[in-house]
């Protein structure tokens, strides 16, 4: 079925509603940011909403003006996501990417040109993003030591500062940094993973760090009874990795007090033990506590068949005040089950306001936000496993029962999307796409003849959209960037 038929067949008033709705009207995000020409984080802001709704540079009027302006060859493949700052010192808008090998790259923004390099020591490898820091002035970089680095912007040079760098893991050749890194309520988030293979010992974890104080917690997703970094023979259960794109999450929701959220990968879940595979943890914002979490209740059979409720993070949608759960989001996971939640009791075992059934595992990140009547469309990159986006509606009944629907497919492939003034970008091999968020229509391609080349291969790598223009990594080891006229 196509995407306008699919847009027909809702049924109901308020599923019609929405669709129209969505059609017409131009789109903002439930999430802002401080710095509105920034791209600080992965997906753009904490709460990993994939929109900066105060850029408007690329939009449906231009988009298909959409041209090759650089390709930077980075020394190493980046199977990440760059951060986009407007206005660093000597320099004016800048990148800032991390390699597989832990290697950080300053860059121009204007000419791809690279400004500075940091590699901290390092056996294994990352796919984690850098932060920047609410000053504007610094980020913190990933690398393969186990630590995590402050470093000046504009010159690379590290940068003394209490509790950097910070410790990660104890064991750097057992546990990955796989995830970007995160800011807000005035704290960095990292978690910890294994590496491809899942060989033990490894136990997944998150860590937060004062920014103020540099004062850190540990929250392990395994023996979460046992404060602070594990050793391999701290504790018997293993695995249970943080590797999601989105990593961790923070809820954007101010009565919720700034909560985050971080899922686990394939482990035990044993309440008794304090053991949480495939699972959802809601942590309070210091990262020390347990507020609540989410388990489905087939996690065993998820751990024993590979089937990690954590290759993806949940998704944070915006108040539905009709809504008798009016704070929501979405999970889905290599299980072919997106989960609709209630962040306001996230439903320990098997709670799930609602289950839909997916064509494939899901690997990205979705990106989520509304039109200027409060409707929501979730989008969903399915990337390896389907070449295949999936958009969904969110509508009320009359009863404020909220559902999930489907609205279009756009066959592209894609890894996590982001959006932008009614587009949708996403990156497959050898494409970046842009659709229309209406329908799923195809507007734009690399592969065009007027594009002026295209991307290689891709991973984990997504793009970023901001001042005009689009940005990608891919497994050539080449950072490219398109710029309208």
């Amino acid at each position: 079925m196509n995407a306008a038929n699919r847009f027909a067949a809702l049924a109901g008033s308020a599923r019609l509603a929405a669709a129209a709705l969505l059609g017409g009207a131009a789109l903002v995000s439930s999430v802002s940011t401080a710095r509105a020409t920034d791209w600080p984080t992965f997906d753009g802001n904490a709460a990993r909403a994939a929109w900066l709704n105060a850029d408007h540079s690329v939009n449906t009027r231009n988009v298909s003006t959409l041209h090759l302006k650089w390709v930077a060859k980075l020394d190493a493949t980046a199977d990440s996501t760059p951060i986009y700052v407007a206005h660093v010192a000597k320099h004016g808008a800048m990148l800032f990417q991390t390699d597989g090998t832990g290697k950080t790259y300053g860059i121009d923004a204007a000419t791809g040109a690279i400004v500075w390099r940091f590699q901290p020591t390092g056996v294994r490898i990352t796919a984690s993003t850098p932060v920047l820091d609410p000053d504007g002035k610094h980020i913190y970089v990933p690398a393969v030591d186990g630590y995590v680095h402050k470093l000046d912007a504009a010159t690379g040079k590290e940068v003394a500062a209490p509790g950097f760098p910070a410790q990660l893991t104890l064991d750097p050749s057992q546990e990955k940094d796989a995830s970007p890194l995160n800011l807000a309520n005035g704290y960095l988030y990292a978690a910890t993973s294994g590496y491809i293979g899942d060989a033990p010992p490894y136990d997944g974890h998150v860590v937060t760090v004062n920014l103020s104080t540099g004062t850190t917690n540990v929250f392990n997703s395994l023996c979460a009874n046992l404060p602070g970094l594990l050793s391999g023979s701290q504790c018997q259960s293993q695995r249970a990795g943080i590797w999601a794109r989105a990593g961790v999450v923070v809820d954007p929701d101010t009565s919720l007090g700034g909560r985050v959220y971080a899922s686990t990968g394939n482990g035990p879940f044993v309440r008794k033990q304090y053991d949480y595979g495939d699972s959802i943890l809601a942590l309070s914002p210091d990262g020390s506590t347990l507020m609540d979490h989410f388990t489905p209740s087939d996690a065993t059979m998820l751990a024993q068949n590979d089937l990690d409720l954590g290759s993806t993070a949940p998704a944070m949608l915006p108040p539905i005040a009709a809504s008798t759960t009016p704070l929501l989001a979405v999970q889905a996971g290599k299980g072919r089950e997106l989960y609709l939640l209630n962040r306001a009791h996230i439903g320990r075992i098997d709670g799930e306001v609602q289950r839909v059934k997916l064509p494939a595992q899901v690997f990205s990140a979705p990106a989520v936000w509304q039109d200027q009547a409060g409707h929501v469309l979730i989008v969903i990159g399915m990337l390896p496993e389907s070449q295949d986006v999936q958009a969904y509606t969110v509508t009320t009944d009359g009863s404020g029962r909220t559902r999930l629907h489907r609205a279009w497919d756009a066959a592209v492939g894609g890894t996590s999307p982001v959006v932008t003034s009614g587009l949708v970008f996403v990156g497959a091999g050898g494409v970046l796409s842009a659709l229309d968020a209406r329908n799923g229509k195809v507007l734009w391609q690399s592969t065009n003849s007027g594009a002026g080349g295209t991307i290689g291969g891709v991973h984990w790598q997504s793009p970023i959209v901001v001042d005009g223009a689009v940005y990608m990594s891919d497994l050539s080891g080449n950072l490219t960037a398109y710029a309208v006229t």
